[in-house]
């Protein structure tokens, strides 16, 4: 059974900037073309790589643009015969030519009008295929440099920051109790104190993007620990009473302690942060299933509906937020690598306008 051999070349430039030829083909094995490479901008094939438009021909030997040029003056030894010709060039978006779409078949007169127009909208879908995935491409090459920026930028930060926090703890106790001046260094050592958590966050995305965020899985008593962070985080945000409903007695789980305390320390950060006018915050955990949970529940501004699914996406901000709302959105990001990487899942519940609440849950016995 005699059929049609089509083939589609595209054009691509690796990272050295060099041209290299990608193609696909059907009605014909890939190593009947292979050996012969990329066809020559010959008389024939001129109109498809120039874009001039399409080429359609009942018999392409008889074609007085065929066979003139060297070595091979018409196909090539070996190749499958081509009688009846049909090129279509694929244009980009900015009219470039990025491709070509090539049908051949050995009888004479086998593509119509109607075979032309087909291939022409093949083409025109082949074009929108490809830009896209240039588009997709250069968009993620751009993340790349991104995030290679970043990891350097924060790490060269953590150097000077370090320095500035040595210097004004130094100042700040030097400082008599009643100086004007100590309640100022110790405002400094606040602000330096929330960019060094930041630092710190801007290299763990770095790190969730190369695959390095490190991770020590140990035994440990989370209602001890959740107790001690409890405490802590109420002396440095007074403004907001933080109520803490415990299982009784020890909860020993296998994770990495300071990855759980630090998704919690986000958690309830933001509930403060996100509820100025509130005066409190809930955090509670129960066992459910041989999975331990943790919820943390504010009475703050809540999240819109077609924000929910959005909002642990990295550098993403949930809209209409109060000026004084800083933040880089990237520390439910980080909260959700960390959770994943336990095997667990973390979700948000919310009504806009009454708050939200955060989940989190993971098995007791991480492996």
């Amino acid at each position: 059974m005699r059929r049609a051999v089509w083939r589609f070349f595209h054009n691509q430039v690796n990272e050295q900037g060099e041209s290299y030829m990608l193609f696909t083909l059907s009605g014909a094995p890939r190593e009947a073309f292979e050996k012969f490479g990329m066809p020559r901008n010959t008389a024939v094939f001129h109109p498809t790589f120039s874009g001039e438009g399409t080429v359609r021909v009942d018999d392409i030997t008889k074609d007085p643009r065929y066979g003139k040029n060297a070595p091979h003056f018409g196909q090539p030894k070996g190749h499958l015969p081509v009688v009846s010709y049909l090129a279509v060039p694929v244009r980009g978006k900015s009219g470039e030519v990025i491709g070509g779409l090539f049908f051949g078949h050995e009888q004479r007169a086998r593509f119509t009008r109607e075979h032309e127009q087909l291939v022409l909208a093949v083409a025109a879908q082949a074009a929108v295929a490809l830009d896209n995935a240039k588009l997709y491409e250069n968009i993620k090459e751009l993340n790349e440099k991104k995030d290679e920026f970043i990891g350097l930028a924060s790490h060269e930060l953590k150097t000077p920051v370090t320095s500035l926090k040595g210097y004004l703890q130094i100042i700040a106790r030097n400082l008599p109790p009643d100086d004007k001046s100590k309640v100022l260094a110790n405002r400094a050592l606040e602000q330096v104190g929330k960019l060094t958590i930041l630092i710190s966050d801007l290299l763990d995305v770095t790190k969730i993007q190369t695959g390095k965020l490190p991770f020590t899985y140990t035994d440990f008593d989370v209602i001890k620990l959740l107790t001690e962070l409890r405490e802590i985080l109420q002396q440095t945000g007074p403004s907001h009473q933080l109520l803490l409903n415990l299982p009784a007695g020890e909860l020993i789980i296998h994770a990495d302690s300071q990855r759980i305390e630090q998704v919690v320390i986000n958690l309830v950060t933001n509930a403060v942060k996100y509820s100025p006018k509130a005066d409190k915050v809930i955090i509670e955990a129960l066992v459910i299933n041989n999975k331990f949970r943790v919820s943390v529940q504010d009475f703050g501004i809540g999240i819109q509906p077609d924000q929910l699914d959005r909002v642990f996406s990295r550098f993403y901000r949930v809209e209409n937020l109060a000026s004084h709302m800083s933040g880089l959105g990237i520390g439910l990001y980080i909260c959700q690598e960390i959770v994943n990487r336990h095997q667990g899942r973390l979700w948000v519940e919310s009504t806009y306008g009454e708050g939200s609440t955060f989940h989190f849950e993971i098995p007791i016995n991480t492996n």
